[in-house]
């Protein structure tokens, strides 16, 4: 899995969908790019519309098809218009022309970064991006961000096992914080090793000694929180097992004789049972296993409320 941006969980969700569709258009934390010339358009833009305007006024049909069942309904109807309009106006093919002037013009408006491009200048500084990390602080984010999808994907968080609320809440929530600390911990390393690049002295070693040590307890205390919440993610696979032997020894009890024996010769040594009476007892035990499960990863879980893990501690 790949480092992804982190964003800032109060960005609205319609915000944050638009801006993980075009992570290219992120700009790091050292500052805004620059957008360039016509907002961002690039000659590639222009190309492309002086290419495709002249199809959408002459041949519509033609090029509809590639923008959607939509376009497609108004390129039809566009290319009788077309028609109609080279057979019957007067100088039709300068009319249609002129109409290829004002596509090229659409087309051009709805190139370069657009929506996108906009939130992301607004929104600098709300965001953490990949750029923004050196390697080590770069796995430190993976880490956090995959045990987090452990969590958000468990089948026992979609049956509403767990608290949803935390997981969709808190979880993204110690993301951002994580990332934003760990921004902060590869800026100031990168600032470190340029000032011993600069120079190597007993007074900036003396100096540079207590940032370092600083530094060294800021990475531990962070990797610190993303192991208490890969912590959450472990006993939440746990949970998800147990789920899954569970609805596995219940689809089994419930079906015919043949399917209990074949339970009985087949199931893992702490689920089979001796006899095929049995079953239902066992499927009462699991159950209870399942709860006790859930239940610990939701204590788990508790940890990573603001102030859980000093309480666990």
């Amino acid at each position: 899995m790949t480092v992804r941006p982190s964003f800032d969980p109060l960005i609205a969700a319609e915000d944050r969908a638009l801006l993980e569709a075009r992570p290219e258009l992120l700009h790091p934390a050292a500052g805004v790019r620059p957008s360039g010339p016509v907002g961002g358009r690039t000659p590639r833009d222009v190309l492309f519309s002086l290419w495709n305007a002249p199809l959408w006024a002459f041949l519509p049909l033609v090029v509809a098809p590639f923008y959607g069942r939509k376009a497609l309904i108004a390129g039809a109807i566009g290319q009788v218009v077309a028609g109609a309009v080279l057979v019957l106006a007067p100088g039709g093919v300068f009319v249609l022309s002129g109409a290829a002037v004002v596509a090229f013009g659409v087309l051009l408006a709805r190139c370069g970064q657009g929506r996108a491009g906009s939130l992301a200048r607004r929104l600098h500084g709300s965001y953490v991006v990949p750029g923004d990390l050196d390697t080590a602080t770069a796995a430190l984010l993976g880490r956090v961000q995959r045990a987090i999808q452990v969590v958000l994907t468990a089948e026992v968080t979609k049956e509403g096992l767990l608290d949803d609320l935390r997981n969709t809440v808190t979880l993204p929530a110690q993301e951002w914080e994580v990332a934003q600390t760990l921004r902060e911990i590869s800026r100031l390393s990168e600032e470190q090793r340029t000032a011993r690049l600069a120079g190597q002295n007993a007074e900036l070693a003396q100096m540079m000694a207590p940032q370092a040590k600083a530094l060294k307890l800021a990475t531990a205390s962070v990797t610190e929180r993303i192991e208490a919440i890969e912590r959450y993610a472990e006993q939440v696979t746990a949970a998800d097992r147990a789920l899954l032997q569970w609805k596995t020894l219940q689809r089994l009890a419930d079906s015919s004789d043949a399917y209990g024996e074949l339970l009985a010769r087949t199931v893992r040594d702490e689920l089979a049972v001796a006899e095929i009476d049995g079953l239902t007892d066992e499927a009462k035990r699991l159950e209870e296993a399942l709860r006790r499960s859930v239940e610990k990863a939701r204590r788990t879980g508790l940890t990573l409320l603001p102030g859980g893990l000093a309480e666990a501690g």
